[in-house]
Order: C-alpha cells, then structure tokens, then sequence
C-alpha cells in the first residue's frame, strides 16, 4: 500500500507542475511594440535566474514603457530584449 501511495505522490510531483506550464495563456505582441523594442539602444540588465516567457521580471530590473501601448513594458535581460506585461512584469515574448 505504501508503494502505491509514494509512486501516487511521485507521478504527481511530476506531472502536475509541466501541466500547469502548458496551460500558459498565449499573448500576440502588436508588431508596432516589436517593432519599437528592438530598435530602442538600452542596457543590459543581468539576471542570475533563467527569464522564459510566463515568468515574471525581478523588481530590480527596471522596466520602460512602449509609447501608444501602455500594456507592454521592456527591458533588455541578459543581452535578450524581454517584452512583459506592464502590470503584472510577466514574459510574454523574448527577442533573440
């Protein structure tokens, strides 16, 4: 019975957290906002933790607005161009 319950535990600790990550809501950046990040000149940041999109920016990156778009924000992560969510400093797209 103990076996069934650890291999419960176990197969749950493991596909419980990838399920979540597939549930990641899917955001379409304007071109516009693209279009303005990768041409604006701003320093890079360095971050020691790993930035993907859904993941939010630490409170000591410093975020600028994207003109006529108030929902994005961007920095320049790590020598990569991070496009977030305004409010929430969430990832939704990276510019290689």
């Amino acid at each position: 019975m103990r076996t069934l319950v650890y291999a419960t535990l176990i197969v749950g600790g493991v596909f419980v957290p990838s399920a979540a990550f597939s549930q990641a809501t899917v955001v379409t950046v304007p071109s516009e906002v693209e279009t303005y990040v990768t041409k604006e000149s701003v320093p890079s940041v360095k971050v020691e933790r790993e930035v993907i999109v859904g993941s939010e920016l630490p409170d000591t990156v410093t975020l600028r607005r994207v003109p006529k778009h108030d929902n994005y924000s961007f920095a320049v992560v790590n020598n990569r161009r991070v496009i977030v969510e305004a409010k929430s400093r969430k990832v939704v797209k990276i510019i290689d």
